[in-house]
């Protein structure tokens, strides 16, 4: 079994963080995305790879794009609380950008996040294998 390509989908700590600064538990963000809580924990710490339908119904209920979940960039919210640089347990991610990322290619994923959105469950499975697809002929 192979273990999730962290270099790609390192996110975990982007959703504990939009999930607290909603005001949200575990059990609560797993209420709202019809799943159980540990998988809510697994995909905060990065056990499992959260697949397409994860990532909109996350999205949706986060309130979030899928650019903002997957630019390395995280504005303060209201609440937020910006952990210390002695902190080594929480990833020190504040306003922080990935400067490999063209501002073109994040508003492009914004406009296939929108047009996701309006796919029904065969239509995202369909897009989720081509991009399976793409993903193993790189």
């Amino acid at each position: 079994m192979s273990s999730p390509k962290k270099s790609l989908f390192n996110i975990g700590y982007k959703i504990k963080a939009f999930r607290e600064a909603n005001n949200l538990t575990q059990e609560q963000l797993a209420d709202l995305m019809n799943c159980n809580f540990k998988t809510v924990g697994n995909l905060e710490n990065d056990r499992t790879v959260p697949d397409l339908k994860q990532i909109i119904n996350l999205c949706d209920v986060l309130n979030i794009s899928m650019d903002e979940l997957f630019a390395d960039v995280l504005h303060k919210t209201d609440g937020f609380v910006e952990p210390s640089e002695n902190d080594e347990s929480y990833p020190f991610f504040v306003n922080r950008r990935v400067a490999d990322v063209p501002l073109s290619q994040l508003k492009k994923i914004e406009t296939l996040s929108l047009k996701l959105r309006k796919l029904n469950e065969k239509e995202l499975n369909i897009v989720d294998a081509l991009i399976d697809s793409l993903m193993q002929n790189r």
